[in-house]
C-alpha cells in the first residue's frame, strides 16, 4: 500500500505533464490540420480520420512520460468538463443517458459487448419498447468507427463525419479564440469519449454503455455523475506506469468510478483488490455488490456467443447490470439467475478479436484464431480457449503456426512463457513476430495509424521475443522455427504461400495485441 499511496500523492505532480501533451497535440495538429478549414460539405471520412490522428501522442513524447511515472491527474476531469462546455454540455446533460459504466483490467470489452447485447435484444412482451442502445468500447481493430457503436452497429461513414466534425469545428473556433493551454484540442482518446457523449444526446440512445479506456478515477468516461450502475470486471497487474505497479493501487483507481447511492458490482477478485474496491464504495455511500460468476452447470446448456470458460465470469457481471439497470429504468424484476429474457442477448452477442475462429473463403485451409490477450491472466485464458478449440476437433496432419507482439512495454516473455506452460502442450510448428505496422512499405492503414509507436528497423523487440520463445521450446524435440518480419502484411503473406507450398491444414493464433488482430485483419479485408 505504501506505493500505492506514494503515487497517488504523486499523480498531482504530473498535472504539467497533461498539458504538455495537449500543447503538443495542438502544435502538431495546427499544421498538419489545413483539411479542417475546407468547406464543411466537402469533408470526408478520410479527412475526419486524418485530423483525428494529429491528436494523438507523438512516440517520443510518450516515452518521456512513461519514464517520468504517469500521466493522469487529478485535473484531467476539470479539463474535461471544460471541452464538454466548449461543444455545448455540462456534464450533468449526459445523465439522460442512463449510463453503465464499466472498468477492469481483463475482460471489461466484453462484459460491455454482452450488456448491450442483453439489453437490444431485451423484449418482455410485445407491448415493451425496444431498448435503443449506445455503446463506447476501446481500442479499435480496423476502423475508428467501431468505438461508438448504435444499437450494435458501428457508426456509418458519414454520421462519423458529421459528429466528428460538428465536435472538431468548436473545438477549434474555441481554441483560436483563445489562446490560453485549456483551450487546446483534447487527445486522442479524450476526443473520441467526448464525440461519443455528443453522438448518445444527438442519437437519443436509452442506454449508453461505457467502457473506460484506462483505470477509472481521471479517466474522461469519468465525467459522468450519476450513472444507473457501475461494474467491476477482473483486476490484474496492467498499465502500471499510470496506474501503479500493486493490485491495490490498480483497484483504487478502477473503483473511482463509482458514485453515491449508485450500485457498484464487482466479480469476484484477489483479496487486496476486493478490500480495496469495497472500501472505496463504502467511503462515498454506493451499495456494493459482489457476485459469483456462472458455471456450466447454472448454464444449463445455454451456449454464450462468446467462447472461453473466462467469459463465464464476464456475463455473470453483465447479468446484473442489466437487471439492475432494468429495476430502475423500467420497473422490471427478473429474480432467476439467467433471466430466459436475457438468454437471446447472451447466445447472440458479437465481440470480434475476441476467442475468435474464422475461415475465410480464399484460404479454406487456414483457421484464423485471434484473441488480443496482453496481460498474463488474459494470455492464460486464451491459450486455454485455444487449446480446448483444436484439441476438439480431429485435423491430421495439421500445422500451427503463432504470430505474436508486445506492445506498451508489457513483459512479452513473461506471456510467451504462459503460452508454452498449457498442458497438455500446444505445439506450434512455426512463430511469427511483428511490430504492428500493418504494410510492408511501413505504412499503417489510415484508421490504423500509431504516432505513439517509434519504428524500429533493427526489429529488436521482435527479436528478443524470438530469441525467448526459442528458448522457452529448446526441449521441444520436434522441430520448430521462428520468424521475424517487418510488418504484418509480411506475415499474412508467408503464412499463405506456406499453405500453398505444404497443402496442409493450418490453424494460426493471433494474439499479444489487439492492434495486432486488427492489422491481421485489415490486411485479410475482414470486415467487423
Amino acid at each position: 500500500m505504501q506505493n500505492f499511496a506514494f503515487f497517488h500523492r504523486n499523480c498531482r505532480n504530473y498535472y504539467y505533464i497533461s498539458h504538455f501533451i495537449e500543447k503538443f497535440c495542438n502544435k502538431f495538429y495546427s499544421t498538419k490540420t489545413s483539411i479542417a478549414d475546407m468547406q464543411v460539405n466537402s469533408r470526408t471520412y478520410e479527412d475526419a480520420i486524418k485530423c483525428l490522428n494529429t491528436l494523438q501522442t507523438n512516440a517520443a513524447v510518450l516515452k518521456d512520460i512513461r519514464a517520468s511515472g504517469g500521466l493522469l491527474n487529478e485535473k484531467s476531469l476539470p479539463e474535461f468538463r471544460e471541452f464538454c462546455r466548449v461543444i455545448g454540455y455540462d456534464p450533468s446533460d449526459f445523465n439522460r443517458l442512463n449510463v453503465i459504466h464499466i472498468t477492469g483490467t481483463k475482460g471489461k470489452g466484453s462484459t460491455s459487448a454482452f450488456v448491450e447485447s442483453i439489453l437490444r435484444h431485451y423484449k418482455q412482451d410485445e407491448n415493451i419498447t425496444k431498448v435503443r442502445t449506445g455503446l463506447y468500447t476501446s481500442p479499435h481493430l480496423t476502423t475508428v468507427r467501431e468505438r461508438i457503436r448504435l444499437n450494435g452497429n458501428k457508426l456509418s461513414e458519414e454520421k462519423f463525419t458529421k459528429y466528428f466534425f460538428e465536435c472538431w469545428d468548436k473545438l477549434d473556433s474555441n481554441k483560436k479564440e483563445d489562446n490560453n493551454s485549456q483551450s487546446a484540442m483534447p487527445n486522442y482518446f479524450r476526443f473520441l469519449t467526448l464525440m461519443a457523449f455528443h453522438v448518445f444526446m444527438n442519437e437519443n440512445v436509452d442506454v449508453a454503455i461505457m467502457e473506460v479506456g484506462v483505470g477509472g478515477e481521471y479517466d474522461s468516461t469519468n465525467i459522468i455523475e450519476k450513472p444507473i450502475v457501475c461494474g467491476v470486471a477482473s483486476l490484474g497487474i496492467d498499465h502500471v506506469t499510470t496506474l501503479g505497479d500493486t493490485i491495490e493501487a490498480i483497484a483504487w483507481h478502477k473503483g473511482g468510478i463509482f458514485k453515491r447511492n449508485v450500485p457498484a458490482i464487482t466479480v469476484e477478485q484477489p483479496i487486496s483488490a476486493f478490500e480495496t474496491l469495497k472500501k472505496r464504495a463504502i467511503d462515498i455511500n454506493a451499495p456494493f455488490i459482489p457476485i459469483n460468476s456462472l458455471d456450466e452447470e447454472i448454464l444449463d446448456g445455454i451456449k454464450l456467443g462468446l467462447a472461453g470458460k473466462h467469459q463465464f465470469t464476464n456475463a455473470s457481471l453483465a447479468i446484473e447490470l442489466c437487471r439492475i439497470w432494468l429495476e430502475k429504468q423500467k420497473s422490471v424484476k427478473l429474480s432467476e439467475k439467467i433471466p430466459k429474457e436475457f438468454i437471446p442477448g447472451l447466445v447472440r452477442v458479437y465481440w470480434p478479436g475476441r476467442a475468435q475462429v474464422l475461415k475465410l473463403s480464399q484460404y479454406p485451409s487456414i483457421s484464423w484464431y485471434f484473441d488480443g490477450a496482453h496481460t498474463l491472466e488474459s494470455a492464460q485464458a486464451c491459450i486455454e480457449w485455444f487449446k480446448n478449440s483444436v484439441l476438439e476437433k480431429d485435423y491430421d496432419p495439421v500445422k500451427r503456426i503463432l504470430v505474436f507482439n508486445c506492445t506498451n512495454n508489457r513483459n512479452g516473455s513473461e506471456i510467451l512463457k504462459q503460452i508454452t506452460s498449457t498442458k497438455p502442450f500446444i505445439k506450434f510448428d512455426h512463430a511469427i513476430f511483428c511490430p504492428n505496422v500493418t504494410f510492408i512499405t511501413n505504412q499503417f492503414k489510415l484508421d490504423l495509424q500509431s504516432n505513439s509507436m517509434i519504428i524500429d528497423e533493427k526489429l529488436t523487440s521482435q527479436n528478443n521475443l524470438s530469441e525467448s520463445w526459442n528458448q522457452l521450446n529448446s526441449s521441444v524435440e520436434d522441430n520448430h522455427e521462428t520468424h521475424v518480419f517487418s510488418s504484418i502484411e509480411e506475415s499474412v503473406k508467408w503464412i499463405v504461400e506456406y499453405h500453398r507450398q505444404t497443402n496442409r491444414e493450418i490453424q494460426v493464433l493471433v494474439t499479444g495485441s489487439l492492434h495486432l488482430v486488427g492489422g491481421v485483419m485489415a490486411v485479410l479485408n475482414i470486415d467487423v
